[in-house]
């Protein structure tokens, strides 16, 4: 009886989210929120039915609204139906997937999707494989892990006092996500030992200068054993060269990682049908993180570590073998059960098949709704920036495009017009513009009919060799950073003209409203 009225009352919540006018986000500060919410009760016997749909209504009353085409914030949407259906059953499952016997048909289903994912890949069938990670950040941290241990297996027995003469360190882009730094704290690499290399002006990873940076840790006695690439960066969407970057990880012999938590469903479902056309180099790299609860639409979390060696590679890098739980050894056995014990292959143990939900929307709606979900994202991306491009300046500012989206993520500015009159661009310009947008955003997501985020970036340029006030990297590089911009991702199916015509109507009305006296 209980679930049968959950169901009636979180129908009634996605019905009433999915309408237009619906408010998004409440622009509350904690402490209402901490009183709307009653969180000073814990009561000493239960509620009851009756309190407990008015907790459940007043937090979704607060939360805020993913279901609705004006959630253009973050890179996840509204879930699939069918992947809530699938996220449902998992909670009355209660299955853990660290051994096949607690979780056989997740366990199954688990390995099936990731060696479907790693075939689109381009992996080798004969040994790819994966896992599910809680989170794209968790499959990173777990692949640098993997690569260390490989490069150094002293380091599982020894640890890293045992490499401390062979100086391990990684190389990723500027724009990379943060989660490979964390890795590397996690790992004991360390901060120090972590590589940016520069981006050209589009965000893409400049493949010559990694080979000169990856050419110089090896003179300076430094051991580089591990390269993250990004398909999809956070902020611009850009996605690195591979091809070039595998060529160079090949030459230098060292593990070759793409992050492809956001940008990889444009290569593996795309195909041929989006220009530009997103590719992997067809079993040049070894290992590519995805997380279908992004562009997909599967409900948060579900992410994939895809390898193209197989899950030995990471049972024998991180691996116990605990006999209390895994019994691949099991004399009674008569089936591969033991093998598909798949916690041994991981750092922790307890596990959720979050592959089910994905594998419930992909056997529900078939491999062209993701080609179509993709291809609409892109399409509404390159309508935006062209809408940025050709929008007349009027009597409130003027607009620019920071750069043509590579993917289904635009980011533009809005020049205030007292700001273009003031007739100097340059630091002070570039420091009112950053504030302005900040301030402007802030203003269109207080009115709770959209939510959507600024974001900066750094970029590098060429720096003449005689100008003493750069502070020069490799090749007479100046990093310098891009004034805030307003930054929207494409992610959700229901986004159509109507909605980008009222992001830049709701712009354009917060920069009158605030700067109505200049």
């Amino acid at each position: 009886m209980l679930l049968a009225e959950a169901s009636e009352v979180l129908s009634e919540y996605v019905q009433h989210s999915q309408q237009q006018d619906t408010t998004i986000f409440r622009d509350k500060p904690p402490e209402i929120l901490r009183q709307e919410l009653d969180l000073s009760l814990f009561p000493e016997h239960g509620v009851g039915k009756s309190e407990i749909w008015h907790d459940v209504r007043t937090i979704c009353a607060t939360a805020t609204n993913t279901w609705n085409s004006g959630f253009l914030y973050k890179l996840y949407a509204a879930p699939t139906p069918i992947g809530v259906v699938g996220e449902t059953l998992l909670g009355v499952l209660n299955n853990n997937a660290h051994v096949f016997h607690a979780s056989p048909a997740g366990t199954l289903i688990e390995t099936a999707v990731a060696a479907k994912l790693a075939q689109l890949a381009g992996f080798p069938s004969q040994t790819a494989a994966g896992l599910t990670f809680p989170g794209g950040s968790y499959a990173n941290l777990h692949v640098l892990m993997t690569a260390r241990n490989e490069r150094f297996p002293e380091i599982k027995s020894a640890g890293l006092c045992a490499v401390a003469s062979a100086k391990p360190v990684v190389f990723t882009s500027c724009h990379a996500h943060y989660s490979i730094d964390k890795a590397a704290m996690a790992a004991g690499i360390g901060l120090d030992s972590v590589v940016h290399v520069p981006t050209d002006q589009s965000g893409c990873m400049d493949p010559v200068i990694l080979r000169r940076m990856l050419q110089d840790a090896v003179d300076n006695g430094q051991t580089p054993f591990f390269v993250n690439a990004t398909m999809g960066t956070t902020v611009l969407g850009a996605c690195d060269p591979l091809d070039a970057i595998a060529d160079i990880c090949d030459e230098f012999k060292v593990w070759l990682h793409v992050d492809g938590s956001w940008g990889s469903p444009l290569a593996l479902f795309s195909g041929d049908t989006m220009t530009p056309t997103f590719k992997i180099p067809q079993g040049r790299i070894n290992s590519l993180t995805i997380n279908p609860h992004k562009l997909l639409g599967a409900p948060l979390q579900c992410s994939f570590l895809l390898m193209r060696d197989g899950l030995n590679v990471m049972r024998r890098a991180l691996g116990l073998g605990a006999g209390y739980l895994f019994h691949a050894d099991n004399p009674d056995a008569t089936d591969d059960s033991g093998s598909l014990d798949l916690g041994d292959a991981t750092l922790g143990c307890g596990r959720r098949p979050d592959a089910v939900k994905f594998w419930l929307m992909w056997r529900y709606y078939g491999t062209q709704y993701f080609v179509d979900r993709l291809n609409h994202a892109r399409r509404m991306a390159l309508q935006l920036a062209d809408m940025v491009v050709q929008r007349d300046p009027n009597a409130y500012g003027q607009w620019r495009l920071v750069s043509k989206p590579q993917s289904t993520c635009v980011c533009f500015w809005f020049v205030p017009q007292w700001l273009l009159v003031s007739g100097r661009e340059g630091p002070d310009f570039d420091e009112s513009l950053d504030l302005a947008t900040r301030k402007i955003c802030n203003r269109v997501n207080a009115s709770g009919q959209l939510l959507m985020d600024y974001a900066s970036v750094d970029l590098f340029k060429s720096c003449s060799s005689s100008d003493d006030s750069c502070q020069k990297t490799i090749d007479n590089l100046v990093k310098y950073t891009l004034p805030a911009f307003f930054r929207i991702p494409l992610n959700n199916p229901d986004v159509t003209k109507t909605t980008l015509v009222a992001v830049l109507n709701s712009i354009e009305k917060a920069t009158r409203e605030l700067y109505k006296d200049k």
